[in-house]
């Protein structure tokens, strides 16, 4: 059995534009408050939101009178501070300023032992400020997209490694290895307990762009905890469809959404073809 055969996901299509009121309606309905008239509620719906402007604009629209409880309401960035804390992962650390010299000096010892042969293959040979803020834009780059572990180029094998003795000096986690910590901990450990009480994840459009270690931080919590993606209709190639966790056909009749998605009957969409 894959991995990808453990992963909880489905998906429709909605129309550009505000919130579909069926989740608006669900969204009021799990608000805070006494808990008479809500035993037919279908689920404890956390939403992730595309950014956090449009978090805001959507708690903001909400009526006054409803006390929304806002740890329902995430982006994905918030989701990853939340999973830090539930995996008990070490503080991350703020790689500005004095990080940078503490950087450039344990790479610059590094090459002085020859850890970096290609780019500085003589031990007296200077290792610049330059080399050291190129490693590291890489490997963030590389980082974001899942692929530094695989990457084979010169210097990012040696690169981890330096990190990896500062993190263990420092005492915290680089925020280059905070997704794959957190992929590492969902995949091998148990429900996150922030998420103990939410029956699943609704994910509203969010752009083709994302990167991939969103992505599989993702569908490694989808492995606890059920996502329901809301993603507007386009064309793949153009970039109008709204990003996918998974490649799979959207649903098309009520009968067949999750459980504990609110019973809606998906809408029509017409993408214009092109």
């Amino acid at each position: 059995m894959s991995s990808e055969d453990l992963v909880q996901v489905t998906c429709e299509e909605v129309p550009r534009g505000a919130i579909p009121g069926w989740l608006t309606e669900h969204i009021l309905r799990q608000s805070l408050g006494p808990a008479e008239s809500k035993s037919d509620l279908v689920g404890r719906v956390l939403i992730v939101y595309p950014t956090e402007e449009s978090r805001k604009q959507a708690l903001a629209g909400m009526p006054s009178s409803q006390a929304i409880d806002s740890t329902l309401h995430h982006t994905i960035d918030s989701l990853k501070s939340s999973l830090i804390a539930d995996l008990r992962l070490p503080r991350v650390l703020n790689t500005e300023g004095g990080f940078e010299l503490v950087l450039h000096e344990a790479c610059r010892r590094e090459a002085a032992k020859l850890a970096f042969p290609t780019i500085n293959p003589l031990p007296e040979m200077r290792w610049g400020r330059g080399k050291t803020t190129a490693l590291a834009e890489l490997h963030s780059y590389l980082s974001r997209e899942s692929a530094a572990v695989a990457w084979d180029g010169p210097g990012i094998t040696s690169f981890r490694a330096v990190i990896r003795q500062l993190e263990k000096r420092l005492g915290g986690t680089h925020p280059d290895m905070v997704a794959s910590r957190i992929i590492d901990g969902l995949n091998s450990g148990e429900k996150p307990f922030s998420l103990l009480d939410v029956d699943g994840i609704i994910m509203l459009d969010h752009p083709p762009g994302v990167p991939r270690s969103l992505i599989q931080i993702m569908l490694a919590l989808s492995r606890h905890c059920p996502i329901h993606q809301l993603a507007h209709p386009g064309n793949f190639r153009l970039g109008h469809h709204g990003m996918s966790l998974l490649d799979q056909h959207p649903i098309k009749a009520q009968s067949n959404l999750p459980l504990w998605v609110p019973p809606h009957p998906p809408e029509s969409t017409n993408p214009v073809q092109s």
